[in-house]
């Protein structure tokens, strides 16, 4: 009976020796065993996919560079919207527009003013007697009317129709040329009223100025002597101070109004540099969102490890970064 009983244990523990043995040679085998056509067909297709998202997930250099040239700060949004510079290129556009608007406004406030300075209001000039004249500050009647008296004095000189070419009309050029060029001086009011007219204000030949000869093409007209008051005898340049006060403020108000437009170009500088720069930008944080994204894609591994003895399948991670 005992020989019984211990056979039967003996064959127990035998038995279960075997199934072990057989448990860890599936196990060997699912490990090291080659995959079949379709285990490995699937696994080409999960590469394949992961490939797909990954190229599908990046983003383009080129079309962030051309967004942010475009629109500052939309390459950056478009590439990763979490950095900074998506959002300060934006700001600094829109500050440049701001500007440009605001410092054209006032360019063109200034533009106004001075137009309407020389040509827009009728204002009343009192003479030397007491005479009281209305007209605009600047009259073309009275240039042309002076210009032809000059241009009589000698026929060989420069003073002809080719040297006095102002517009017959309110153009840019025209109020360009009324501050800017002394020869077209004789329009201004308070010129015309002191420099050919008589203390009643009505016209009278001009003292002329002259360097030469009348009879000498190279002779050239330097400036006049007033015809009434006590300066007389003092020789005025026709680009000086006192030749015309009103010539004076005239070019002081279209200073301003180039002032003012000079700061809006600055502007303008700034918001073209602002593009380039942000498209410049684009291109970086796209490239570096580019690397850093591959970089921290994680990947899965299943090897076999010694874990108390037996050969176990493990399940492990790897993130590079």
């Amino acid at each position: 009976m005992k020989k019984l009983v211990l056979f039967a244990l003996v064959l127990v523990f035998s038995l279960t020796l075997l199934a072990q043995g057989k448990q860890s040679s599936d196990i060997d085998q699912w490990l090291y065993q080659q995959p079949d056509a379709d285990q490995k067909t699937k696994a080409d297709t999960l590469v394949k996919n992961d490939l797909i998202q990954i190229n599908y997930n990046k983003k383009s250099a080129h079309l962030a560079l051309l967004m942010s040239l475009a629109v500052p700060g939309l390459g950056q949004y478009y590439a990763d919207k979490s950095v900074l510079t998506t959002y300060i290129f934006p700001v600094l556009e829109l500050a440049f527009i701001g500007g440009i608007v605001y410092y054209n406004i006032q360019g063109k406030d200034k533009a106004d003013a001075y137009e309407k300075y020389a040509t827009g209001e009728v204002i009343s000039y009192e003479t030397q007697d007491g005479t009281i004249k209305t007209g605009y500050r600047y009259n073309r009647f009275f240039q042309n009317q002076v210009q032809e008296i000059l241009k009589g004095i000698n026929q060989s000189d420069i003073y002809d129709n080719g040297y006095f070419r102002l517009d017959a009309t309110d153009t840019q050029h025209f109020y360009e040329d009324i501050g800017k060029y002394p020869h077209y001086v004789f329009g201004w009011m308070d010129w015309y009223y002191r420099f050919s007219a008589d203390e009643s204000g009505d016209f009278s030949d001009p003292h002329w100025v002259l360097d030469g000869p009348t009879d000498n093409p190279n002779t050239h007209w330097t400036g006049n002597y007033p015809l009434w008051g006590n300066d007389t005898a003092v020789i005025i340049a026709p680009d000086s101070p006192e030749a015309s006060a009103m010539r004076q403020t005239y070019i002081r108000m279209r200073n301003e109004a180039k002032d003012k437009y000079s700061i809006s170009h600055l502007f303008t500088l700034a918001a073209a540099f602002n593009h380039l720069t942000a498209g410049i930008d684009a291109v970086r944080v796209t490239r570096n969102r580019n690397r850093l994204y591959i970089s921290q894609i994680p990947s899965m591994n299943i090897y076999a490890n010694l874990y108390n003895g037996t050969v176990t399948p493990m399940l492990g991670m790897k993130w590079q970064f």
